[in-house]
């Protein structure tokens, strides 16, 4: 018990932080409502112009939505120690004896709370704007998927948050390198059906794919638990795989940090 408060204290302590402080600044909510908001509404108008299925304003809503997730993994942790390092705040995190792990945890927690409002807010846009049209029925079966979805995809955003530590700056060039790739393989703005089968399989060994897929199938084409059961049940072995691993890799590089008295230096 005195364990588990020792790994959640300071993880709501943290996420707590991260919570309030994207509120303070006004201008974020700019910044990551309006601008996506914009590039989103040039899709969605191209779309129109071509005269293409409704249901295609729906997937563009959903998949600009799972991206902000994707970004916030890749920015808001996966660099997240780099940039608590060069400020200093990272000694200060050690010196407190709390796990690396917790401080991760809390910067998800709130990551993941930020950008489901901003995430509502696009919703209610597309809606009530575009007139995307959803299916309310199979909404469960979409959480569900989605929980998973964001499960996976942190796990990875410690994995990376470790590399970060590692590498330093250079780092910042891996969110450049998988941030429009995985943008593209993910079907942000169309189903992976399009690509050739080749690609859909490498598509399909990213979390993202599977719940964008998952979860489009589920609000906008009314697929039941009869078909979805194979994207939950990908999802939850990735889950299992990928949240182990993080905290591995996370605790290998603190190990080897504190061993060669390079964990608050640039390592070289």
């Amino acid at each position: 018990m005195i364990k588990i408060v020792r790994i959640l204290r300071p993880a709501f302590a943290r996420a707590y932080v991260r919570i309030f402080g994207g509120f303070r600044e006004k201008s974020w909510l700019f910044w990551e409502v309006i601008l996506p908001t914009i590039f989103m509404s040039s899709i969605i108008f191209a779309y129109e112009n071509l005269n293409a299925p409704k249901v295609f304003i729906g997937f563009v809503v959903l998949g600009t939505i799972m991206m902000n997730f994707w970004y916030n993994v890749l920015w808001g942790m996966g660099s997240v120690l780099y940039w608590e390092k060069e400020t200093g705040n990272l000694e200060v995190y050690l010196l407190t004896g709390s796990p690396l792990p917790s401080l991760l945890l809390g910067m998800a927690l709130g990551g993941m709370f930020n950008t489901s409002v901003r995430s509502i807010a696009m919703i209610l846009i597309g809606v009530y704007v575009f007139q995307a049209e959803f299916i309310p029925a199979y909404l469960p079966y979409a959480i569900a998927i989605f929980l998973l979805t964001l499960f996976s995809l942190y796990s990875m955003g410690m994995a990376f948050a470790s590399l970060h530590l590692i590498y330093g700056r250079k780092g910042i060039r891996l969110n450049e390198v998988m941030g429009e790739p995985i943008s593209f393989l993910s079907g942000q703005y169309y189903p992976i059906n399009v690509f050739p089968t080749v690609i859909q399989s490498i598509a399909s060994l990213m979390p993202i794919t599977i719940g964008l897929d998952g979860i489009r199938r589920a609000l906008i084409l009314g697929e039941g638990l009869d078909t979805l059961w194979i994207h939950i049940s990908i999802l939850s072995i990735m889950a299992l795989i990928l949240f182990p691993l993080g905290i591995y890799i996370m605790n290998r590089i603190v190990e080897k940090g504190r061993r060669d008295g390079r964990l608050i230096l640039r390592w070289i």
